[in-house]
């Protein structure tokens, strides 16, 4: 089954609230295992609605639309879907009288325009809805030559329409597709450090495939590889998701750092907090945004206290050498921060984050395209150079990455070397 989605709502056309119902039924259907081709989105204008439904369903054996089923006069889903279908708006008697028992219940008098929500195409299918007023409904639509089209129409409100999706719709569609229901599921792994090109080349021959496909999609500084599999079962789906995610990960090793909705900081977090380490942070030109991201995921506040995060060097009480952005400065500013921070926050870990400067540029210097990483502990402190600068957003955010990602190798080492000590990896 071929389906798309169409928004209704001049409001999201235009911009004004985002359309969060596509993405939600887009993934319901994915689940049903329904292939979704098009998402529209239109105007509250009748004759533009019902331009997109007839497209729709001629090339779709599904259209499901979501908005304009409210009682005011620019909602005119219920209009549109009667033209495009070549039926005749009626009065539903069920539909109105679940609506007045509603309207009873809450002690509220029922207008005219309430009513027009029992309006439905004649020989529609009604779908009551017991969280709000506006009932949706189905029609199957006679095409030529063809198995019929489903049109489904769901109010825009998303409580609503969840509701009435996820009790109504998808146990119709299941029952529709019989033993033709496909399942489709879908897995991404997070990778940073490594370009979309190099992913490319590495991997060319997996995005070539027709199933599972595997396809990605760049952010700023990190790159999401997303694989999706249609089979006869869940549980074969699962399965070849499996095997291409291992043959992923073997490809790419080390830049793949999480599965799923997993963040780079919650991963750096979890691995500090497994290390039993406590973070301080100097950062000169990335303006607390590293400590901020730490911060933000699940026990960040205790992994990073507030008060050991410094953003310039001449809040250190101390006198910083000759060229602090170096990476002889980026080694003192970690070694610094580590013997001021140890004994009053119980630190036991520092990262310095120094943007190298051209002193060529005035007193204060300009970013020359590269940052060091400084990490210091008791035993030890270690660097990168990270061929980046700036203050802009792209350029904290490939910094940040970079520092992260830099603290995440380093603690993998560190969870390694400790279990070669302690003969579990023997």
């Amino acid at each position: 089954m071929n389906a798309e989605i169409v928004t209704t709502g001049t409001e999201i056309l235009l911009g004004e609230i985002v359309d969060t119902n596509a993405a939600w039924m887009a993934r319901r259907l994915r689940d049903l295992g329904i292939n979704l081709y098009y998402k529209t989105t239109v105007g509250d204008n009748l004759e533009r609605i019902t331009a997109v439904l007839r497209q729709g369903l001629e090339r779709s054996d599904l259209v499901l639309v979501t908005g304009g089923l409210g009682p005011t006069v620019d909602d005119v889903t219920r209009d549109a879907a009667a033209l495009a279908a070549d039926r005749e708006l009626a009065l539903d008697p069920e539909c109105l009288a679940f609506i007045e028992a509603i309207f009873a219940r809450w002690g509220r008098k029922l207008h005219d325009n309430n009513r027009r929500q029992a309006l439905l195409p004649v020989g529609a299918i009604a779908i009551k809805n017991p969280v709000g007023t506006a009932p949706g409904f189905i029609v199957e639509v006679e095409r030529k030559d063809r198995p019929k089209a489903l049109l489904i129409c769901l109010p825009g409100v998303p409580r609503e329409m969840m509701h009435l999706m996820q009790e109504t719709v998808e146990p119709f569609l299941a029952d529709r597709l019989g033993a033709d229901r496909v399942y489709i599921r879908s897995r991404t792994l997070r990778t940073v450090g490594i370009g979309e090109s190099m992913i490319d080349s590495r991997i060319a021959d997996l995005m070539a495939r027709s199933n599972p496909t595997v396809g990605l999609a760049a952010h700023l500084g990190q790159t999401d590889v997303r694989i999706t599999a249609r089979a006869v079962s869940a549980g074969r789906a699962d399965q070849m998701l499996d095997e291409v995610a291992t043959d992923l990960r073997a490809r790419l090793g080390d830049f793949v750092y999480g599965e799923g909705d997993v963040s780079l900081e919650a991963v750096v977090v979890e691995a500090v907090q497994q290390a039993g380490y406590t973070l301080a942070v100097v950062e000169t030109n990335t303006g607390g945004e590293i400590a901020a991201r730490l911060r933000s995921a699940p026990g960040g506040e205790q992994v990073v206290p507030s008060s050991a995060v410094i953003t310039s060097l001449s809040d250190m009480g101390a006198s910083a050498p000759d060229e602090p952005v170096s990476q002889a400065g980026a080694e003192w500013a970690a070694l610094t921060r580590l013997a001021a921070a140890r004994e009053s926050l119980g630190v036991s870990l520092a990262v310095a984050i120094c943007g190298a400067m051209d002193p060529a540029a005035g007193p204060y210097g300009a970013y020359r395209g590269e940052t060091y990483v400084a990490l210091a502990t008791d035993n030890s402190v270690v660097f990168t150079r990270l061929d980046v600068g700036g203050v802009d957003e792209l350029a904290r955010r490939w910094v940040g990455n970079g520092a992260l990602n830099f603290l995440r190798q380093w603690l993998a080492g560190h969870a390694s070397n400790a279990r070669r000590s302690n003969g579990q990896d023997q």
